[in-house]
């Protein structure tokens, strides 16, 4: 009787492994089946490795367009500094402007102004009628412009104003009255064109009687007719 207890014991424990052992089989099958999983070559790991790598660049037209946006920010910043800079010049300017309005009153600048003006003219024209030069300078300055002209002028050489810009500048001192001016003017030579010459003058006036007269013009470095445009600063 103990014999056939122990044989069932047995058989239960063999029939109880066997299924245990079908079990696991049946769910490494079904995850075999479900993954379908696929062994890797070494190369192809690293093609794909290389592929996400170059999918998470750039590509040539997306370079581009970040070197346009980041030159267009450059340009803007560059464009914002200038008018920045301009506009500040044009404040300074016009306060100075009206500094002298202040001073000597609206009616005795715009008389200065338009002196400058006609002696500047005349100086880049090299007019050598000198009773137009007659009560718009300085005598000790009209003997400078006549010895610098006696030198200068040819008869071949002909100069025709383009354009002069005005602007207020810092006075040389409390009884004088100094203005900017951006020049530019037209060379030519036995009637053909040879250059268009720009150049930054500052013009200085005193006052003779009720009248102002220029008593001294300079450019930045000392240069005259043919001298480079200088930047204000």
């Amino acid at each position: 009787m103990r014999e056939d207890n122990s044989d069932k014991r047995m058989f239960y424990k063999y029939i109880f492994l066997l299924a245990v052992t079908l079990l696991i089989g049946l769910v490494y099958l079904w995850k075999w089946t479900a993954d379908n999983p696929k062994e890797q070559a070494p190369e192809e790991m690293f093609q794909q490795e290389e592929e996400v790598e170059s999918s998470n660049k750039p590509n040539g037209l997306d370079k581009e367009k970040i070197d346009q946006v980041l030159t267009e920010e450059e340009n803007d910043n560059d464009e914002v500094k200038e008018e920045e800079t301009q506009r500040k010049h044009d404040n300074e300017d016009e306060s100075l402007g009206k500094s002298y309005i202040q001073k000597h009153g609206e009616k005795e600048i715009e008389q200065a102004k338009e002196q400058a003006k006609t002696v500047l003219a005349l100086y880049l024209l090299q007019v050598t009628d000198w009773e137009k030069w007659d009560g718009t300078v300085t005598d000790n300055y009209l003997k400078n412009v006549q010895k610098e002209m006696s030198h200068s002028t040819q008869e071949s050489v002909k100069r025709e104003l383009d354009k002069i810009e005005f602007f207020a500048s810092q006075p040389q001192g409390n009884t004088t009255i100094t203005y900017g001016a951006f020049a530019s003017w037209y060379v030519t030579v036995n009637g053909k064109s040879t250059s268009k010459p720009m150049q930054l003058y500052y013009i200085t006036l005193e006052k003779e009687g009720d009248t102002w007269v220029v008593s001294d013009m300079v450019t930045p470095e000392q240069q005259h007719m043919e001298g480079e445009r200088k930047e204000r600063k």
